[in-house]
Parts: structure tokens; C-alpha cells; sequence
């Protein structure tokens, strides 16, 4: 299957659904999706849901979430272009301060520019989102983005 077939683009509210079970699939959590789908992409191969990734935008940084792939989609450069896409819409806003929480996917996202942190250097705005008050976010490791101007 070419990549090419696949489209990305912003999430509606019917898909909420499906990013859902495509993140329960994958071991991550859901809670916030409801209130952020609005930041969401999704990324679909003949009109099914195989990609999907999200952000918590605010007025100085941005959470970086819910980014997920279809298992018989990865290793294709999907989530890459998720990521990529979640990224430049983010920086056309003016948003430079980008974090994240990982649990598996460290290597992956040191690959892309991310560093990791300690959480006391986490932007202040992003302490009250889903993703840092969740407990099962206690042990994953936080990186950061800062992208220039």
C-alpha cells in the first residue's frame, strides 16, 4: 500500500469514537480526547481511521498527545507525518514550546528533536492538563521541544 493514499486531516466530531478505540487499542489514554479533539489529526486509508494525533494547545506551549498508528499501518512514516503536520500547525500560531509524555516512545520522539526533562521544567500553563494530573502519566518520561523562531 502507497502512503499516498493516505489523507491527513484535521478531526471531526464523529471521530471521536474512533480515536478512542484506536488509542485504547494502543495502550494510551483517552481521557481529555473529548475535550481536545478539536487539535486532533487523523490520518485515513480508504476512509478507515489508521492514524490519529492530538495536542492541548495554550496560549505559550502545547501538549503533544494521543498519537497513535494502526498496527498493520506502522513503520510507514504515519505517525512521522502526523507529528510533523500537528507541529506546523501548532508553530503557525506562534506556539515554539512543545511537551510530551512517553511511556514507550522515547527513542522515537528523541529522533524527531525531542529532549528529555525533568517535569519542574515544564511550562507552568501544562501542569493542569489530563495528561500531567493523570496518574498513569506518573512514570513516563517528559520531553520538550523548542523550535525557533
Amino acid at each position: 500500500m502507497s502512503t499516498t493514499e493516505i489523507t491527513i486531516a484535521p478531526a471531526t466530531a464523529n471521530d471521536v469514537d474512533a480515536i478512542k478505540a484506536l488509542l485504547t487499542n494502543a495502550g494510551l489514554p483517552t481521557s481529555g480526547v473529548d475535550e481536545h479533539w478539536k487539535t486532533f489529526l487523523v490520518a485515513r486509508h480508504l476512509g478507515e481511521l489508521v492514524a490519529c494525533g492530538g495536542a492541548e494547545a495554550y496560549q505559550f506551549a502545547a501538549l503533544i498527545r494521543s498519537i497513535a498508528v494502526t498496527p498493520a499501518y506502522r513503520s510507514q512514516g504515519l505517525g512521522r507525518r502526523v507529528v510533523r503536520q500537528l507541529l506546523d500547525r501548532l508553530a503557525s500560531r506562534g506556539l515554539r514550546e512543545f511537551y510530551l509524555l512517553t511511556t514507550s516512545a522515547e527513542e522515537y520522539f528523541r529522533k524527531r528533536g525531542f529532549k528529555p526533562i525533568d517535569r519542574d521544567e515544564v511550562h507552568p500553563q501544562l501542569l493542569g492538563s489530563t495528561e500531567f494530573q493523570d496518574g498513569v502519566c506518573d512514570s513516563a518520561v517528559c520531553m520538550r521541544l523548542v523550535m525557533l523562531a
